[in-house]
């Protein structure tokens, strides 16, 4: 039980902007760690959404509900995911063989077309959110959910990468095909509850999620030889800007 608390508090001291816990980052107080970062989605899914319920009172324009749609996930997450996109892009541009990207990924200080990618990224996440239904608000809060809980899944699932450190985040034996069936009931669980609130973005959102996961096992895969947390991290990312792209897609074709 002490375990299972101690990785709670470190999935909400990792990887959110909570105050961070005085535990030990060891393979016993990790191994369900996994199993609580869905749990950081949440909590953006309900500030997002209690967002979206205000917003239309407070604005008169579409642009400031925009900039927190588009900066509120990774302010919550303490830039955590965004880090690993950072340093995955930075890796990817390099053009360098796999083992020199496999240290770049490894090294703190960035490249300059890392930074330009990360700015093209948030100029195209305020766009989305700019033209986004107040409802598509409301959808897309389980996104956050389903981001996060694909994270896990791939870490927990996937092969990993020769340099990869997240393997003290995958316990042994049947613990470990029970949380990765945990992490697919969190996919599950949440696409039942878009799909009700709107089956066609709802749809649409799931097939930008997985669109989102075949991007990141292409560049895990192609180009590191397996899952790192930055790629993972990578992933994250670009789910919660595909998600919602996908989402006004079908706002503009089908609704």
């Amino acid at each position: 039980m002490k375990s299972i608390w101690n990785s709670f508090l470190l999935a909400f001291s990792m990887y959110s902007i909570s105050p961070k816990a005085k535990v030990e980052k060891s393979n016993e107080n990790t191994k369900y760690i996994l199993v609580f970062i869905p749990l950081v989605g949440v909590v953006i899914g309900l500030i997002s959404w209690q967002w979206a319920v205000g917003y239309p009172y407070l604005c008169s324009y579409m642009i400031l509900p925009a900039v927190v749609g588009a900066v509120l996930p990774s302010m919550i997450s303490a830039g955590s995911h965004l880090d690993g996109f950072f340093r995955t892009v930075d890796a990817l541009c390099s053009h360098q063989p796999r083992e020199r990207k496999l240290q770049i990924l490894e090294d703190s200080h960035g490249g300059y077309f890392a930074i330009i990618v990360c700015v093209w990224y948030f100029m195209l996440a305020i766009g989305v959110w700019s033209e986004m239904p107040v409802d598509g608000w409301f959808i897309l809060a389980f996104g956050f959910v389903i981001s996060r809980a694909l994270y896990g899944y791939s870490i927990l699932a996937l092969k990993h990468a020769k340099e990869s450190k997240c393997s003290i985040y995958v316990p042994e034996g049947k613990l470990r095909a029970t949380e990765s069936i945990i992490m697919l009931a969190y996919v599950v669980v949440c696409a039942i509850f878009m799909i009700m609130l709107n089956p066609a973005v709802g749809t649409a959102c799931l097939i930008g999620a997985g669109i989102a996961f075949l991007i990141s096992l292409y560049v895990a895969y192609g180009h590191f030889g397996g899952v790192t947390e930055d790629t993972a991290g990578f992933f994250v990312q670009i789910c919660e800007v595909l998600m919602p792209l996908a989402a006004l897609v079908a706002y503009k074709q089908w609704w």
